[in-house]
């Protein structure tokens, strides 16, 4: 998949997307007149200082937050317009989230991590076990799956959280720092095992990141800045350096 590829369904498209807080008299825009569209199957990276609205904007795309003007939709869906019951199933069944600190649950293995998403989708213990040893073992973990997240390294636990998202089958993998507090051996690990699992699933990544390695394997990089789409550039019109990137 590549940025240019115009064959590719639309999955999240965006208009004029805010997200405002009022705070006394004062109005706060954490984000304005976002217009963007993310196809089926592309690797983004989101990119901004602090402040940029990135958060905010990463929220929305999860389902996380609710916007208070213009419209964001994931797969033909607006937002806007689904129940608190609708949008907790595409949270499970459509989305799949990834952590910087993991969160996973520390008093079960990584087994039953994965397990859960599934359950709550309704199959049952033998099938979501069966389908969660296929995972761990794609993500290079078959043989620590009964151990428990204490008991595993930061790359161990993030790859654990990487097959808890796509317990689900996800449509849309959100990664939020996901190579934050991993040393840059690890974090580039991840970072090409997010690539290869989103080329050959087919899977939407959106990441919201500062790793330069991530950045490399994006098909486009969002810069966000008071609120706003700065620039989107396109993986080919990178500049990227070790330590610097244009």
């Amino acid at each position: 998949m590549t940025a240019s590829d115009s064959n590719s369904p639309i999955l999240i498209r965006a208009r004029n997307l805010e997200r405002a807080y009022r705070t006394g008299e004062e109005v706060v825009y954490a984000i304005r007149d976002i217009d963007l569209d993310i196809r089926q199957g592309e690797y983004i990276s989101l990119m901004g200082p602090s402040g940029s609205g990135k958060s905010t904007f990463f929220n929305m795309i999860g389902a996380l937050d609710t916007p208070t003007g213009g419209s964001i939709a994931i797969g033909g869906r607006d937002l806007r317009q689904l129940k608190p019951a609708q949008l907790a199933f595409l949270r499970c069944v459509n989305i799949g989230y990834i952590f910087q600190n993991y969160n996973l649950i520390e008093v079960v293995s990584a087994m039953k991590n994965v397990t859960l998403p599934m359950r709550f989708k309704g199959l049952t213990e033998k099938e979501a076990r069966d389908k969660a040893a296929i995972l761990l073992e794609s993500v290079g973990l078959g043989h620590r799956m009964d151990h428990l997240p204490g008991e595993l390294s930061g790359g161990q636990q993030q790859r654990v959280a990487i097959a808890r998202a796509l317990a689900n089958d996800p449509s849309l993998l959100l990664a939020d720092e996901p190579t934050a507090n991993l040393d840059s051996k690890t974090g580039l690990q991840i970072v090409e095992l997010l690539s290869e699992l989103s080329a050959e699933r087919g899977v939407t990544v959106v990441s919201a990141t500062h790793d330069h390695n991530m950045l490399a394997v994006s098909d486009r990089v969002v810069y966000l800045r008071g609120g706003e789409v700065e620039r989107v550039v396109d993986r080919e019109d990178l500049d990227i350096q070790v330590g610097h990137v244009e």
